[in-house]
């Protein structure tokens, strides 16, 4: 994960933590808005600069993965891990410099199944498929999204008391979803994979989740990324890691494995769709 990547993580699960409380219902015949920040987490994925234009690719060399360069193996594990339709990732990183943790299974489709966790923002768990977004937070999410729209305290525990630890589900054609529709998309997180440092080291051979890896090192502008490429089957990077001022570190897994998208098991599932006014917007 370049240092970039770990920011559009970030970003990404923020806009799914935080967006999916775009509308929060109350109940007493009343509907607040709870907080959606979709924006702010989108700008955290600031473009970094890219290689200049016509740059050369670096050569790949015959022979095992541990004979290449640090370059040339990078390069490829950056293409192979590209090309993945699917993927799982784990991951702790900082977002505006609270920590989160982002557990998420996520596809080129669009589809996703996990949860993230932000300081202050409590628990989300989401399942989005091709039509449907299920979303569950906890009672520090939706607190936290309350003091997002400075909602008042009487509504707030009225919106916790209504939906803290329930499942809440939206058609993703309804607009109150278009702040999730981008925040499950393996293209966006695995986008800025292009071509390894020309100052890529290789380091010491070691296992990750119980895979043999190659460890290599290449700056970063927060200090120094780590990538850990398999070095048996498909050449993925398993793990990236950044230190220095912003640490953070991503597992990779399961690619290419179908994201579970079935809705949860659940009677008491709270359909948004069937709330709101004659044109879908919030109450």
């Amino acid at each position: 994960m370049r240092s970039r990547t770990k920011t559009s993580a970030a970003a990404l699960a923020a806009t799914a933590l935080i967006g999916a409380g775009l509308t929060a219902c109350v109940p007493g015949g009343g509907a607040g808005r709870a907080a959606s920040v979709g924006r702010e987490a989108r700008a955290a994925q600031a473009p970094s600069p890219s290689a200049p234009d016509g740059a050369p690719a670096p050569a790949r060399s015959g022979g095992p993965l541990t004979e290449r360069s640090g370059q040339e193996i990078l390069t490829e594990a950056y293409e192979t891990t590209r090309k993945a339709e699917s993927a799982h990732v784990t991951a702790k990183v900082d977002y505006q410099g609270k920590p989160m943790q982002i557990d998420l299974s996520l596809d080129k489709k669009g589809n996703c199944n996990g949860a993230v966790r932000l300081d202050g923002m409590g628990r989300l768990d989401i399942i989005k498929s091709s039509e449907l977004v299920h979303f569950r937070g906890d009672a520090a999410y939706w607190r936290g999204a309350a003091r997002q729209r400075n909602t008042p305290q009487k509504q707030t525990d009225q919106m916790v008391a209504a939906l803290a630890d329930r499942w809440v589900k939206v058609p993703v054609s309804d607009p109150r979803a278009a702040s999730m529709t981008g925040s499950c998309d393996l293209d966006k997180l695995t986008g800025d994979f292009g071509k390894g440092s020309p100052l890529a080291r290789k380091g010491q051979t070691t296992t990750v989740d119980g895979k043999p890896a190659l460890a290599v090192t290449s700056p970063s502008r927060q200090g120094t990324q780590t990538d850990y490429v398999a070095t048996e089957g498909k050449p993925y990077v398993l793990k990236s890691a950044v230190s220095g001022d912003a640490p953070g570190e991503a597992l990779f897994s399961a690619f290419d494995v179908p994201v579970d998208t079935a809705s949860p098991q659940d009677s008491d599932v709270l359909d948004l769709s069937k709330i709101g006014g004659p044109a879908g917007e919030a109450v």
